[in-house]
């Protein structure tokens, strides 16, 4: 079936219910379900953990991957049927695995839903891995920007076999492999490496490349940067993680190839953040719009937790500091982007659904008529600023034995936090549901008095002649090179029309 609107089917679904997963995990922050100042294995913990890493993280890259890896490879989702099934097993695998954390340590029949549900999760991802590596194979070769989602997904299958492997422990510790106990002491490490960094971090890296230079009008032929970023990435990864099993199952210490991984990986996201500036320093768009200043200040995040992580792990904090950095990465950062670039997307593709069959027909607003800046302003502060500050109170909580005071400002600042989030998401909402007669606001040129029309162009001049009753001259000007001006179309920069199986 084809979707004439190049909307993928399911992708506001994925964004829909990762959205309210994020608001839950919060709620359990909130109400000290989920504190990240206890033991990472403590059941709590792990709830809030995975339903922010696989419900929110997860669905979101999900569901934007289902979108832009068309774009990225200029082809056709291989099917529109996939997705659906995926998102099934692992919204189910999910709440079982939620119903297995609580019932941890417990005698109770309810114990076998964590490994069920983790292999329900591992089918889902399964799914929409092959999916998307199907959409690829058919463009072959591979597009760079696209080859970083390639390794990103078999990171998540890693992510997944370790995930499942540490359920078996928990829930049958008396039959598991003794391999296995062994793995869930380093294991921990590798698993939580092989989620942020190579399937979180690498698919926000790939997509990210074709994201904001869309966005900004910026040029994304690869560069150097760009080929050292994705192999010097990868490389480190893969032998931290894969080192490290190799090390668990031969028995040595691998404080050499962690040295080295270290090392790699650092010097290629060091390479991506040049590449990030360069679209920065080299855009089209000088007046940068609400998702690319978030995008920045996310990107900020997501760099000073990394450092903070090296400068901790060299001085032997790390240990300690870890919910902190953590938190500041998976809140501050990953979550801080994805708030940020989905108030960019989803007017993008409400706007494609809505609007885009009426191009050429009369007026149509422009995607930015669709959000309110000013409105939506406040929301990313104040979830910027609480974020930020409950991460280091969660610093401050580490070296604080009583843990009273640092407690109560945390579960503040989370409140606050939420409360920011919530305000994000309303404007996400508000962007979903547009009014259909929406007319375009005129343009701003900088520099020209209020009241004074742009000069249009001698063709859209011409044209102007048999426009329809009511067209703003903003609407009519000669299209321009972004496709958000009024009356572009979506041809050079949205997402091609889909092919469902």
């Amino acid at each position: 079936m084809r979707i004439a609107s190049g909307v993928s089917r399911w992708t506001m679904l994925h964004f829909g219910i990762a959205l309210a997963a994020l608001l839950l995990a919060e709620v359990l922050l909130v109400f000290g379900v989920a504190d990240p100042l206890a033991a990472l294995r403590a059941p709590s913990t792990l709830m809030g953990v995975h339903l922010i890493t696989i419900g929110w993280l997860s669905l979101l890259m999900f569901g934007a991957l289902f979108q832009f890896i068309p774009v990225i490879a200029n082809t056709s989702l291989y099917s529109q049927k996939l997705p659906l099934y995926g998102l099934i097993c692992i919204g189910g695998g999910l709440l079982a695995m939620l119903v297995g954390f609580f019932e941890m340590g417990q005698v109770s029949h309810f114990a076998v839903c964590l490994p069920v549900g983790g292999t329900l999760v591992l089918i889902g991802f399964t799914l929409g891995g092959i999916n998307l590596a199907i959409t690829l194979w058919r463009v072959r070769p591979v597009p760079l920007h696209a080859k970083f989602v390639v390794f990103a997904l078999v990171f998540l299958f890693l992510t997944a076999l370790l995930g499942i492997s540490f359920a078996l422990v928990f829930s049958l510790p008396i039959s598991t492999p003794e391999f296995l106990k062994v793995l869930l002491g380093r294991g921990l490490s590798l698993h939580m490496a092989a989620g942020l960094g190579g399937w979180f971090m690498l698919t926000v890296m790939g997509v990210s490349y074709r994201l904001l230079s869309m966005f900004m009008l910026a040029p994304d032929e690869p560069r150097l940067t760009t080929h050292a970023a994705l192999i010097l990435t990868v490389a480190g990864l893969a032998l931290y993680v894969v080192g490290g099993v190799i090390s668990l199952w031969v028995g040595f210490d691998p404080w050499l190839l962690d040295g080295a991984a270290s090392l790699l990986i650092a010097l290629g996201l060091a390479s991506y953040l040049a590449d990030i500036i360069e679209f920065y320093r080299s855009r089209k768009r000088q007046h940068l719009e609400l998702n690319s200043i978030t995008a920045a200040a996310a990107l900020l995040l997501i760099s000073l937790s990394l450092v903070l992580g090296v400068i901790a792990l060299a001085l032997g904090e790390l240990g300690r500091l870890a919910p902190a950095i953590g938190y500041l990465l998976v809140f501050g950062g990953l979550t801080g982007l994805g708030l940020g670039q989905l108030y960019k997307i989803i007017p993008f593709l409400t706007w494609l659904e809505v609007f885009g069959a009426k191009l050429g027909r009369g007026p149509v607003p422009r995607v930015q008529d669709l959000v309110n800046e000013p409105r939506a302003k406040p929301g990313f502060v104040l979830y910027f600023a609480a974020s930020t500050l409950a991460a280091i109170a969660l610093a401050i909580a580490a070296y604080d034995s009583s843990r009273t005071v640092t407690a109560v400002v945390f579960r503040v600042l989370v409140v606050l936090q939420l409360v920011g989030s919530g305000m994000v998401v309303v404007e996400h909402w508000r962007a979903r549901h547009p009014d259909p007669n929406l007319k375009p606001s005129p343009m701003k040129i900088p520099g020209m008095p209020s009241g004074i029309k742009p000069p249009l162009s001698p063709a859209a001049a011409k044209s102007t002649t048999s426009l329809p009753a009511g067209g703003s001259v903003a609407a009519h000007v000669a299209p321009q090179t972004s496709p958000h001006s009024s009356h572009a179309a979506p041809h050079s920069a949205a997402p091609h029309t889909t092919q469902g199986n």
